[in-house]
């Protein structure tokens, strides 16, 4: 069996593939170790943005192949300082680059938001991180006396452009409508200046900023929600490690 797995800071996603079948998981990441040990015999394949787990993985796994940056430069031009950069935004941009082509722009809503940008030469040049929704919330929560801890779901994305959507009459509506205009915010004032041709949405919170970032109708806008395993479905399949018939049945059970 060969085991693919993306292991970001909350969420890891683990994709099984056998010749019988191909199944999808996705576990806390601080459960990942305790979940998937009883499989640590079997053929791995990492992206991971966790020292801690990876170090439990070396200690614990065998066959094991972490996809580092290096690996990654035979089949992506990259203009960006290869010392800090995790392996999960090079595979996103890797896939993108080659699945949608040129002048393509990567939002990744999860911990942090993580822009990656793809120019006209389809090289990776960088991008931009800030916080993420739930950092925000709790920042506020635990660094004040009196703000409340809240939650933002679907129901609050809206596009902050009226005054419905930008003024909130109580605390909790403030802070909901502030936290979702900065987002928005960023991620538009990076779209306005660089125009892509193509807007990936991935993420744990993508699928709630989705429709509120189509605000371009010139863009073409897509949900992803697990883009980095596609990177490394991609990278295992022009390394030869997956077949033809393995990368298939891999994409299509994730899109």
């Amino acid at each position: 069996m060969k085991i693919l797995c993306d292991i970001g800071n909350t969420f890891t996603t683990i994709l099984f593939i056998s010749k019988r079948s191909t199944k999808l998981k996705k576990v806390y990441t601080k459960k990942f170790i305790e979940y998937i040990i009883k499989y640590k015999n079997e053929e791995f394949y990492f992206s991971c943005v966790v020292n801690e787990v990876e170090e439990k993985i070396y200690k614990n796994f065998k066959n094991i192949k972490f996809i580092n940056n290096r690996d990654l430069l035979k089949y992506i031009q990259v203009e960006y300082n290869l010392k800090n950069i995790g392996s999960d935004r090079l595979l996103n941009s890797f896939f993108v680059k080659e699945i949608f082509g040129d002048k393509s722009c990567i939002i990744s809503l999860g911990t942090a938001i993580v822009i990656d940008y793809i120019d006209e030469k389809y090289k990776y040049i960088g991008g931009e991180i800030f916080p993420g929704i739930k950092i925000l919330t709790k920042g506020l929560y635990e660094n004040t006396s009196k703000l409340p801890l809240i939650n933002i779901n679907n129901l609050d994305i809206k596009i902050p452009n009226n005054l419905l959507n930008l003024v909130g009459k109580n605390t909790k509506d403030c802070i909901k409508k502030g936290i979702i205009n900065f987002c928005f915010s960023g991620i538009k004032n990076f779209v306005k200046v660089l125009k892509p041709k193509n807007l990936i949405i991935s993420g744990g919170d993508g699928k709630m900023f989705f429709n509120i970032l189509k605000f371009d109708n010139t863009i073409n806008v897509i949900f992803i929600e697990n883009l980095v395993i596609l990177g490394v479905i991609l990278w295992c399949y022009y390394e030869k490690i997956l077949s033809q018939e393995e990368f298939y049945n891999s994409v299509d059970i994730i899109l």
